[in-house]
């Protein structure tokens, strides 16, 4: 006769999600330091704004819904993020200068951001590990989002190239690229 040890209670989610915010705004700001921090005379203080508030949305709600998610009863949505994507790429358009597109350059940035991404993802899958099972995919995305986000910073506060076609390719992709990354990895490993 097996006899089961009852399972540990999961922190509250205020707290999960508090912990996850926090060490990703770490990672980036740490991130942007060592690259080093880029000033941007086209940016104007709506331009910062907008930027700032956009983040700010992001890493909270983001780190909500997937604090959320690590319980089955968890109810939330998923549009503070998107809202804030949104509202970055409008910061962005109203803070770039008439430029080339070098795609190259682009390709760098977006590169420097995922190393800072993949370094935030490894920190919240220990913030996250103990997930609902049929929660896995949607709290896997909201981390690939959040690891997104923290690159898209680091990179924003480092990269000097203020045309908006970069920033939108080399920068604002990443919290795309790294929520359809943690999706999928979701999927492949909790077959």
């Amino acid at each position: 006769m097996s006899t089961f040890a009852p399972v540990k209670p999961l922190r509250p989610a205020w707290q999960i999600a508090l912990l996850a915010a926090s060490g990703a705004l770490l990672i980036a700001f740490t991130a942007a330091a060592i690259l080093g921090y880029a000033t941007h005379d086209s940016f104007s203080w709506r331009t910062w704004l907008l930027l700032g508030v956009s983040f700010a949305v992001a890493f909270s709600a983001t780190s909500w819904a997937a604090a959320q998610w690590m319980s089955p009863s968890g109810r939330t949505s998923f549009w503070g993020p998107v809202l804030a994507l949104l509202l970055a790429v409008r910061g962005l358009d109203s803070g770039s200068a008439l430029d080339i597109f070098v795609a190259s350059w682009a390709g760098l940035c977006l590169s420097i951001g995922s190393i800072f991404s993949l370094a935030t993802g490894i920190f919240l899958l220990v913030v996250f590990r103990r997930t609902a099972p049929i929660m896995r995919q949607r709290v896997s995305t909201a981390v690939g989002v959040l690891s997104g986000f923290a690159g898209f910073l680091a990179i924003q506060l480092h990269c000097p190239i203020n045309e908006f076609w970069h920033m939108l390719t080399g920068h604002a992709l990443l919290p795309i690229i790294w929520g359809l990354i943690g999706y999928f990895v979701s999927r492949l490993a909790f077959r």
